[in-house]
């Protein structure tokens, strides 16, 4: 009961806001000035406000089952993606080998395979999800997965991850020797 009194003193505080009524009054030095109250010494103008501009909110569309299915229907894959190395990330080791982590879902179907791309070239396939690269040349490289189905066809493409590996030099000059004088 507390509630709806409160409401209803809301509706009609607002509504009391809304039908006040708004000023303008030029200073003898020339600015102007706006107010809800005239001045009794000095001419007011009341200024007529139009009603805001409001558009309603619109909701997202959300995907009909149909849609949903439809566009898993085509991949027959819902989520691809890599998840390991991250985007930009820096990558220290010295042995040159890189962890690639994927997520897949579903789960891989009979005859399909992973192939990853490293910098436009293929490097392997085969049906795990966390593969190890070896012997990477230190430097900024890309990475893309896709799976292939048994005909080789492309039926799912991962995101595109760039990552550089930094790993020791063998090829560091000698640093010369300190000058006494």
């Amino acid at each position: 009961m507390k509630s709806l009194i409160l409401a209803i003193c809301l509706a009609v505080a607002c509504g009391a806001v809304q039908a006040q009524k708004i000023f303008r009054v030029v200073q003898s030095d020339g600015t102007v000035e706006f107010t809800d109250v005239p001045p009794s010494n000095r001419p007011a103008e009341e200024i007529q406000v139009r009603p805001m501009n409001t558009t309603p909110a619109v909701a997202p569309a959300r995907a009909t089952s149909t849609q949903a299915a439809g566009a898993q229907g085509e991949t027959g894959y819902s989520e691809f993606r890599i998840t390991r190395p991250a985007d930009d990330e820096g990558i220290r080791s010295n042995a040159g080998s890189v962890d690639v982590d994927l997520k897949l879902a579903p789960a891989l179907r009979a005859g399909d395979k992973i192939h990853l791309i490293l910098d436009g070239q293929s490097v392997g396939g085969g049906r795990s999800t966390a593969i190890t690269l070896t012997d990477m040349d230190r430097g900024t490289h890309s990475i893309q997965a896709v799976v292939k189905n048994s005909d080789g066809k492309v039926v799912a493409r991962s995101n595109s991850v760039t990552f550089t590996l930094q790993r020791t030099s063998i090829n560091q000059p000698q640093r010369p020797r300190p000058q006494t004088n």
